[in-house]
This record gives C-alpha cells, structure tokens and sequence, in this order.
C-alpha cells in the first residue's frame, strides 16, 4: 500500500512538473542540441528517467533543478553518441576514398601501361597498315576521310584496316 502511494505521488510531482515547467524543458533541451526531433526524444527520455529514478531523488535540490541536471546529461550523452557516429562515418568514407584513390591511380597506371605498349605494337606495322589504323582508331577519321588523304581506294584502305588489325591482334596478344 505504502508503494502503491509512493508511485502515485512520483505521477503527480511529474505531472505537476510537466505542467508547469515541462515547455520549458524542451525549449532548454533545444538550445543544447540545436534539432527539434532530437530535443523532443532526449526530453522524453528525460521524463522517463526521471520516472522510472524517482525513488533515488534525494530532495537536496529541487525537482526542477534535478530533471534539468538529467535533461544535460541525456543531452551530453547524445553528442558524445553522435561525434562518435560522425567520426566512425569521417573514417569509413576516409578509408573508401583511400581505396577508390588507389583503385583510380592504379587503373589509370595500368591504361597508360597497356596504352604505351599497343602503340609500341602499332608502330612495330609496316606503314601501309600503321597509318590507317592510327588515322582510323586513334583520330576519329572515317574511311572516306582516310581515302581522301591517302589518295588510296576506300576498298584499299578497308583492305589495309582488315590486315592491320589481323596482325596486330597477334602482337597484343602477348601484351596481357
């Protein structure tokens, strides 16, 4: 019966104290955290604490001042939370672009790489095939427009790209 009273009497000094006091505490919870949402959980943890300790509220200080000292401790523990949530989140993107860092350096080392060594092939062809596959592969021209330069049959120069990239194949195949 004795408990039973107790409890009723935490509900009332709360309620009371939600009443009078209660915006104030979320306004206050607010100017810590600066985010709404965020205020309005930490104040209904606050309430709960506050609750379900009761019966450890010595009344050394008032009731006011005690839910306040929970509020800025939820609050404190919030933000330590969030800075360990946003330095695990630095590190995780840190590491990510380290990594694609790597990837992209290592990709772009490889291109270069295989790139030096196709043109070393090419180079390597009788001119009659060099030139069109150049002309054709590496500086965008058609057929016709090779044709033109060359002053060679449009057949010619097709004829020419067909052998060069036959012979070719069998020096790049080496190459991987």
């Amino acid at each position: 019966m004795i408990a039973a009273n107790r409890k009723q009497d935490n509900v009332i000094d709360l309620e009371e104290f939600i009443q009078t006091h209660g915006k104030a505490l979320l306004h206050y919870i607010y100017s810590i955290m600066k985010h709404w949402e965020m205020s309005e959980d930490i104040y209904q943890e606050t309430l709960l604490s506050a609750f379900i300790h009761y019966k450890s509220f010595e009344k050394r200080a008032s009731l006011k001042n005690w839910i306040y000292k929970i509020a800025q401790n939820k609050c404190k523990d919030m933000w330590k939370k969030e800075n360990v949530r946003k330095r695990y989140i630095n590190n995780q993107t840190m590491e990510q672009n380290e990594v694609i860092l790597h990837d992209e350096t290592e990709n772009t080392v490889m291109e270069k790489c295989l790139h030096e060594e196709l043109m070393k092939k090419i180079n390597e062809l009788p001119n009659r095939y060099k030139n069109p596959i150049l002309l054709y592969y590496f500086h965008d021209f058609t057929i016709m427009d090779i044709s033109k330069n060359s002053e060679l049959p449009m057949s010619t120069v097709k004829t020419h790209l067909r052998r060069g990239k036959e012979k070719l194949k069998g020096k790049v195949a080496s190459i991987n």
